[in-house]
């Protein structure tokens, strides 16, 4: 490639993403991979993301191949250098990287693409030919769809797509009648997904509180709720279930990310907290109540019409913050951050009627 003369010029015939390690990140980036897909109908696209992610990108129709980054407590530095210099055998044309780290710009700059874009975050000029600039604010409080459109700035793309494509089953995935089946559930019948995980405790509502919410959604208005939620969550969902009568909530069995999709894409509406798996909920279209206590909506909300979508907040001045806790605010006494500490059973069920009404 020729670095000299305009990026949007020259003939791409193989672009190289590499992913961010959130699933609800990696979820905002479709959009603009989507996007890039309509620019380059007959470039190649590779992307490198880790597991669990990578379960989403192997269905999508704008990726044409997915390559795992080892990730995990036993895989080490050089491990990681091996992989990206592996990748120089696919002769890239250009790459681009979502996130900010010093390490994924470098790791990149291994894999021998010619041209390589990103932000120009922790001193990362030297590793790129062609930098973005951006500000402290600017990664705060840019919603997060916009911010990685402009990482291709160099390039002609009109715009992020609006919608999320639709993902292929692949070899291997269950079907969800079978997963409904398990669930004893009828294939038409009607639920409430709920989520109460999140990457960190402190970013959670309360259990309590969202076992609260069950026991009024099932006797107050007779719905059926699904708990959602991985293996390392499992008592946390217990939890919650203890609040119910028996057999009134149901737990979903592990799934990979693809059939999750379709699972949520039969519920009545998705509730929990701001995390990956309201963004996955955002990719099917379902309503979404999704509580923000620490981050904003404004920056990683869910990628939806705002009508299919409701936010319960406190909206703290502090938030989005770094979420150093609790370094930079005092914990409540049940340890939480008080953006969270204050939201209340009332808020979120009132949220929920608010939905229901508009749905």
């Amino acid at each position: 490639m020729d670095i000299i003369r305009p990026l949007y010029s020259q003939d791409i015939q193989s672009f190289l993403l590499w992913m961010p390690n959130w699933i609800g990140d990696v979820v905002l980036t479709l959009p603009v991979i989507q996007s890039l897909r309509r620019a380059y109908p007959v470039a190649r696209i590779f992307v490198v993301a880790k597991s669990p992610s990578y379960e989403l990108l192997l269905g999508h129709p704008a990726i044409d191949t997915v390559l795992i980054l080892p990730s995990g407590p036993k895989i080490g530095f050089w491990q990681k250098v091996g992989f990206a210099r592996s990748l120089k055998k696919y002769s890239l044309d250009v790459g681009a990287v979502f996130p900010n780290s010093f390490g994924s710009a470098f790791l990149l700059s291994l894999t021998g693409a010619k041209c390589r874009l990103g932000y120009n975050t922790d001193a990362r000029d030297i590793l790129l030919t062609h930098p973005v600039t951006t500000t402290t604010h600017l990664k705060k409080a840019q919603y997060r769809v916009e911010y990685y459109f402009k990482i291709f700035s160099s390039l002609k793309m009109y715009a992020p797509d609006s919608k999320f494509a639709s993902l292929n089953a692949q070899e291997g995935d269950r079907s969800i009648r079978e997963v409904m089946l398990s669930m004893d559930l009828d294939d038409g019948e009607k639920f409430i997904a709920l989520h109460p995980g999140t990457s960190k405790v402190e970013r959670g509502w309360h259990a309590e509180r969202f076992g609260i919410l069950c026991q009024k959604l099932i006797k107050e208005d007779g719905k059926r709720v699904v708990l959602l939620g991985n293996e390392k969550e499992s008592e946390l969902l217990n939890r919650i279930k203890v609040f119910c009568p028996p057999d009134t909530i149901k737990i979903i069995p592990p799934l990979n990310l693809r059939v999750l999709l379709e699972f949520l894409r039969k519920s009545e509406m998705f509730i929990g907290n701001d995390s990956g798996m309201m963004h996955l909920a955002s990719m099917v279209g379902i309503p979404v109540l999704a509580i923000f206590g620490p981050g904003s909506s404004e920056s990683t909300g869910a990628y939806m019409a705002p009508e299919n979508q409701e936010v319960v907040t406190r909206n703290f001045s502090c938030s989005p913050c770094r979420q150093k806790f609790f370094k930079e605010c005092k914990p409540s006494p049940l340890n939480k951050p008080y953006c969270l500490e204050d939201i209340t059973v009332k808020d979120v069920y009132e949220g929920v009627h608010r939905l229901l009404k508009r749905i």
